[in-house]
């Protein structure tokens, strides 16, 4: 018999197994997973790690026919929960059935607690034993031993939390998801899910709200008057009391009384210091703001990076909303581990002040400790111990918090002037870092001095410039992923494990993409939101998910039963859902013309451009009847244009008809075809459109000499059509050059042949120079 502990990987297993046996155990293989054996206090023990969830919830088999099931049923549908890695699940029963304990050792959150308890459930079909939980918050050998000597029982509410999201998600995702897709197949042609989300589509949601703002904002003219001061040969600018001024003529009658100014007097003085003191303990969403603000680390993978310094013993576990350290935490201990290597200076510096004290927060999730280093590590510890990308710089983001925590504020002395310039106050600010305090460890934080001359009150100023400068509001920025995530935990959207795979849920369907550090939302996901908006609005706003959240703490908390939660939620669905299939019609039809739109302008080969009557997408049709420019808004636009009967087209997108065509094609390479207009040869603006390659002037008239190109010939050709030509070569590419032939005048002609090197030459037969061509040239 023996005591089987499971963690929720098996790189947690094998660091619990090494500290438990003092680095004495042997691994062996059940079923192929790794098993960490070893004997401590005469018993047995054996510790095996899982792969995260090994059962998962799924609809029953007769309800996986997209087309042959109403989504709608999923609601009223109870999900079955099945195991997913049935290898875990064989080595679980054949190690719990020589059982005389289970320890559940899996991450202390909700999601932990759930996977210990699928072990359980497996487990428990096999043999009956005592089940103890070990609750720990980093694998430091300290706290692993401290858990195992004080086992605590499951947490039943907690475990079964997580079991309400699972059920409440999947309802939703599958019936929302399914109802989507299959509306807008009816009327497009597309094998494309069309997403629907709890937490996906109200986090889509707050980057459309913001796209919408721009789109909407327009923008309002307003002055500001600034003046550029000199003294004591240092130049500093300041600002006109009255700010932005939106009236022009206000701003050009103070303008105009104080333009020729050139002395300014320090009306008024003040200097004050100001203390910016430390940031909080990191929890999980600020350790992701920063991350991303900072590192430009996607929240994902900095998540997925904490995930595995905890678990190789570098930092303590990532995901927690607490973020106050508690009165008896040992920071000395911390900093002396610290006192040598990368952060020796710090270290030092925050022992040797004495008195050891930290900036706390007010958030106690009761849960973790705020996530900080667990020991101090070296740029190659980090990277030989994990092999991704950025492992470092997070690591390194998490140890300078955790010391700018225990520093003293930054102290920063800023100085105000208010100077007169013929009787107008401007205003003039600065400051100066005096004591970098948590600065000094923490670089990332911007610190923007403006420094200013020692100047005092009634000192004249020299005025070198006073500028009326016009500008115009601007709309709001795009968010940025740390101002995403801040939404998220305002709002109740996810929790701190699964905000980050919101987003990236968002980014793999197309609804939005990252530039640098600001999101961009995608036409489908910016036209979805709006048709949900317009529709079902109850869908793309937070307040729902919110409500399902609290119904899930509810469980946590033993507030509410897992039945009475699951009910509650699944009629909150339901009135969403019945929203939705009233809209159906509505949401179909656009969702169906934005996709149309997007695979038509993807096909470069027949995407015209944009129609004029309905903002749709023209692009070129071909029926047994012939070819044309159609509108993809049809049956609801029926704008269409004519084409050429034969000849291939092209479509020459950096040309603009003169005369208003929606599209400039060349046809065969013979002639171009402004579509709405018609042929440009007949048109009087095609040498506007298409300004000929003029060579030089015509030998024959006072016509110039140009070069034509058709088919399978070219040679140059007089402007005015007097029927004089000339050959040019008929191999190579062909340029003509802004270089002047020396004796004639002409442009220079430039012929490159494939192997061959290229040669510049005169085209004129009558140029006074002989040798106008220099290598042998064959030509027509």
């Amino acid at each position: 018999m023996s005591i089987v502990v499971f963690t929720e990987k098996n790189k947690a297993a094998s660091q619990i197994a090494g500290i438990l046996s003092g680095g004495h155990f042997n691994r062996a293989s059940v079923e192929g997973v790794p098993v960490y054996d070893f004997k401590m206090n005469g018993k047995e023990w054996r510790i095996m790690g899982l792969a995260g969830h090994i059962m998962g919830y799924d609809f029953p088999e007769q309800f996986n026919n997209w087309r042959e099931c109403d989504p709608a049923i999923l609601l009223d549908t109870d999900p079955v929960k099945n195991v997913t890695k049935k290898p875990y699940a064989a080595a679980i029963s054949l190690l719990a059935s020589g059982a005389e304990e289970v320890v559940l050792a899996c991450d202390f959150d909700r999601e932990g607690e759930n996977i210990g308890f699928e072990a359980k459930t497996i487990a428990e079909k096999v043999a009956s034993f005592p089940v103890k939980r070990a609750r720990f918050s980093s694998l430091s050998a300290s706290e692993i031993k401290n858990a195992f000597a004080n086992l605590v029982e499951p947490d039943y509410n907690m475990a079964m939390s997580a079991e309400a999201r699972q059920i409440l998600d999947l309802k939703m995702g599958a019936a929302f998801t399914r109802f989507m897709t299959l509306a807008v197949r009816e009327k497009a042609r597309t094998k494309g899910v069309i997403s629907i989300g709890p937490c996906q589509t109200p986090t889509c949601g707050f980057v459309y709200e913001r796209e919408k703002l721009i789109k909407n904002f327009q923008s309002k003219d307003f002055w500001k008057i600034e003046a550029v001061f000199d003294a004591n040969g240092t130049e500093f600018t300041g600002a006109h009391r009255g700010g932005h001024i939106s009236e022009k003529a206000k701003a050009d009658e103070i303008f105009a009384r104080i333009k020729n100014c050139r002395k300014g007097l320090v009306d008024k003085k003040s200097v004050k210091q100001a203390l910016i003191s430390p940031p909080y303990p990191l929890n999980t969403t600020e350790f992701l703001k920063r991350a991303s603000k900072f590192m430009g680390v996607s929240p994902e993978n900095a998540l997925e990076i904490a995930e595995q310094l905890y678990l190789s013993g570098f930092t303590s576990y990532p995901r927690t909303e607490t973020n106050k350290y508690a009165e008896d935490f040992d920071f000395r201990s911390k900093l002396v581990a610290f006192s040598s290597g990368t952060y020796q200076k710090y270290a030092l510096s925050i022992i040797s002040a004495g008195e050891i004290s930290c900036r706390n927060g007010t958030k106690d999730g009761h849960d973790h400790p705020p996530i900080h280093p667990i020991r101090a590590a070296s740029r190659d510890d980090v990277e030989k111990s994990i092999r991704m990308p950025d492992a470092w710089k997070v690591y390194d983001l998490i140890a300078r918090h955790f010391l700018a925590n225990l520093m003293g504020p930054a102290v920063f002395e800023k100085t105000r002037f208010e100077i007169l310039v013929g009787g107008e106050i401007f205003d003039v600010t600065g400051s100066v870092l005096k004591d970098a305090g948590w600065l000094e460890v923490y670089p990332f934080e911007t610190k923007n001095d403006k420094l200013l001359p020692a100047i005092e009150e009634k000192e004249e100023v020299g005025v070198k410039e006073i500028k009326n400068i016009k500008s115009e509001t601007t709309p709001p920025k795009r968010l940025t992923e740390a101002e995403l995530l801040t939404l998220m935990d305002k709002h109740g959207i996810g929790t701190k494990a699964t905000a980050p795979s919101h987003i990236e849920t968002n980014k793999k369907r197309g609804y939005f993409e990252t530039k640098g550090k600001t999101i961009l939302i995608l036409d489908t996901g910016f036209t979805l939101m709006d048709t949900l908006d317009t529709t079902v609005s109850i869908l793309v706003k937070p307040e729902i998910r919110a409500r399902i959240e609290s119904l899930i703490q509810d469980v946590e908390d033993g507030k509410k039963t897992l039945e009475s939660a699951l009910a509650e939620g699944t009629s909150l669905i339901k009135e969403m859902y019945s929203q939705l299939y009233s809209s159906k019609d509505a949401i179909a039809a656009r969702m169906a013309g934005t996709i149309t739109d997007e695979q038509v302008t993807t096909d470069k080969k027949n995407f015209v451009g944009t129609c004029p009557e309905c903002g749709r997408i023209l692009h070129m049709i071909k029926t047994e009847k012939g070819r044309f420019v159609g509108c993809t808004g049809y049956p609801g636009c029926k704008k269409t244009y004519p084409l050429p009967k034969a000849g291939a087209l092209t479509v020459m997108r950096s040309q603009e008809c003169s005369k208003g065509g929606v599209a400039v094609l060349k046809v065969a390479n013979k002639y171009n075809w402004a579509v709405g207009i018609g042929p440009c040869f007949t048109c009087e603006l095609e040498k506007k459109c298409f300004p000929p390659e003029v060579v030089g002037p015509c030998p024959a008239c006072d016509g110039s000499m140009f070069l034509i190109s058709v088919k399978d010939s070219r040679f140059l050709g007089c402007t005015n059509r007097c029927g004089h030509t000339q050959s040019v070569p008929k191999g190579g590419r062909l340029t003509v050059l802004s270089t002047l032939c020396e004796h004639c005048g002409w442009h220079m002609l430039r012929v490159k042949e494939k192997d061959k090197d290229a040669v510049e030459f005169c085209a004129n037969r009558q140029c006074a120079g002989k040798k106008r061509i220099s290598g042998r040239i064959k030509q027509n």
